[in-house]
């Protein structure tokens, strides 16, 4: 995780602005999942959170059923909430990552 703080030319605000990675195996997600949830971020802070989490928040988020998914879909949303974050609407298309297949696994990653 990365955090970079950057003043608006246009309005003076300050913003932090953060990048992740989380890991890809269900341990690295829940070891992620749980510091994630407990970062302590004041409210005054304008904080904007992007990178690759790994991690989908429905069963919605997936072409094809499978995997048990549903413990990391509830820490992820969990953590979310806590943290008051907001997750933005994807815009144009249904999903953000493909494993590339003839018939192939498509899923919205945050």
């Amino acid at each position: 995780m990365i955090s970079i703080k950057f003043s608006s030319p246009h309005n003076g605000a300050n913003w932090l602005l953060t990048n992740t990675y989380a890991r890809s195996t269900s341990l690295g997600k829940r070891d992620f999942l749980a510091w994630f949830k407990n970062i302590q971020m004041a409210d005054d802070v304008h904080w904007l959170v992007l990178g690759d989490f790994n991690l989908c928040r429905s069963l919605d988020d997936s072409n094809k059923p499978g995997g048990n998914h549903h413990e990391i879909m509830y820490l992820f949303s969990d953590a979310i909430s806590a943290l008051g974050l907001v997750d933005l609407p994807l815009k144009g298309r249904r999903f953000t990552w493909s494993n590339k297949h003839l018939s192939p696994l498509l899923e919205r990653l945050e």
